[in-house]
């Protein structure tokens, strides 16, 4: 009885759990209303080239497909549909795994709702008996060191305004966006270039002043020197946008930055002239 309770809670109940956590969060990104709204998860969405929606579309086929198993696994004593459905667990916690080492040490930040589903994961595994229970001892100290690095990590921050300056008060070029900003009215948040050394190194951006911008689609829109940063104000806030005018995100462009050459080494700036 209590062997087809553990099978029940491994192949039916935790299928079913993570399927309506996916599902919950796949509403709540398609509606704009996304709980992870951190530095890190916004920035780690056009770094790895991929939508949230699509991320979560694709976990909820993998776990439909699980769940499809799972039932016939309590229906019929299957050995090759159980290690079916460990394999597929174990690849989707390396996945994640991999996953979430990226979006850490490239922008130094820890996406809750991520992490969130990849401990359901591990539990769903740990489930499955003790032959499996030594192979999931890795993928549980990597969720507590991620766990701790994140929590330990000062610098993890939220994009909770339209417009966020990463700037230096010694840099000239800061000071005449900031003057620009301040003369168009334009309300912004000012930030220590120096909290976001992750951003900077995930997108190998060498100069500020830089300004990421949350648009209408919740998604974010990365400026880097004073005439890019100018261009954008000008056509989106200052006049009717228009198609034509639109501005080239930050890693497609190739136009010299005005700006502050940052080393982030040193704790300082280099060749910053006017």
């Amino acid at each position: 009885m209590q062997m087809d309770r553990k099978q029940y809670f491994t192949y039916k109940f935790m299928p079913l759990i993570i399927l309506s956590y996916l599902f919950i969060n796949l509403y709540f990104v398609m509606t704009g209303s996304s709980w992870c709204e951190s530095e890190g998860c916004e920035v780690s969405k056009s770094l790895l080239k991929i939508e949230q929606t699509e991320l979560y579309s694709l976990a909820i086929a993998v776990f439909l497909v699980l769940l499809i198993v799972g039932t016939n696994i309590l229906k019929q004593e299957s050995l090759i549909l159980k290690k079916f459905f460990a394999f597929t667990l174990f690849t989707v916690m390396i996945c994640e795994t991999i996953l979430l080492g990226y979006l850490y040490f490239k922008s130094g930040t820890l996406c809750i709702s991520c992490f969130i589903f990849y401990l359901l994961v591990i539990i769903n595994f740990t489930l499955m008996g003790k032959s499996v229970k030594i192979l999931v001892i890795p993928f549980i100290l990597v969720a507590l060191a991620l766990l701790d690095l994140d929590v330990s990590n000062s610098e993890n921050k939220s994009l909770d305004s339209k417009y966020t300056l990463l700037q230096s008060t010694v840099c000239p070029h800061c000071a005449e966006i900031k003057s620009f900003l301040d003369e168009k009215e334009i309300t912004y948040k000012k930030e220590n270039y120096e909290d976001y050394n992750g951003l900077f190194s995930a997108l190998n951006i060498t100069k500020i002043p830089l300004l990421l911008v949350k648009n209408n689609e919740n998604n974010i829109v990365i400026l880097n020197g004073v005439n890019e940063i100018k261009k954008y104000i000008e056509v989106h806030e200052l006049s009717t946008p228009s198609s034509s005018l639109n501005i080239v995100p930050q890693e497609f462009s190739f136009e010299e930055k005005e700006g502050c050459e940052i080393n982030f080494l040193k704790q300082g700036l280099e060749n910053c002239k006017e």
